[in-house]
């Protein structure tokens, strides 16, 4: 009986430390609408980018760096879910120096011969990026107060 109890506060434990995470499908619509509501422009071609960084938003949307000024919120089809799990990603760039849509792709090192061609491209500006991030930690939080909302509700109908 002893074991059980310790089992279940653990569990427990466990899951207060699980941080909340929006689903792909959540984070795919959040990020089609910062797009409408920024009225993000779409850019087909980029020249001169080099890759510094990414952060993937989810199997559809990765944001690509190419200094600390030149963000790019990228669109991926087929989805990616491999991305996630990666240590890291390569980028096939047909043409020398430049990204373009339709014909350059992401992949990572296990995923070989699957591809996730580029399907669009907007640039975002210094305070755009800082507006995205921003609208996804605020959901992240919201998230976070109604599982705790949620566990208390639990706690007190004990």
């Amino acid at each position: 009986m002893k074991r059980y109890g310790l089992l279940v506060m653990a569990v427990f434990i466990l899951a207060g430390c699980a941080t909340p995470r929006l689903t792909n499908s959540e984070m795919v619509t959040l990020v089609e609408q910062f797009v409408v509501d920024e009225s993000l422009k779409r850019d087909h071609t980029i020249s001169a980018f080099r890759l510094d960084s990414y952060a993937e938003l989810s199997d559809e949307y990765l944001i690509l760096r190419s200094s600390p000024m030149r963000h790019y919120l990228v669109k991926l089809v087929p989805r990616c879910n491999e991305i996630a799990f990666a240590p890291g990603i390569l980028l096939h760039r047909r043409f020398g120096n430049s990204l373009s849509e339709g014909t350059d792709f992401i992949y990572t090192p296990d995923s070989l011969p699957f591809r996730c061609y580029i399907n669009k491209i907007y640039p975002l500006t210094r305070d755009q990026h800082d507006k995205l991030r921003e609208q996804i930690k605020a959901e992240v939080k919201e998230l976070e107060l109604k599982e705790q909302q949620l566990s208390s509700e639990g706690t007190t109908q004990d």
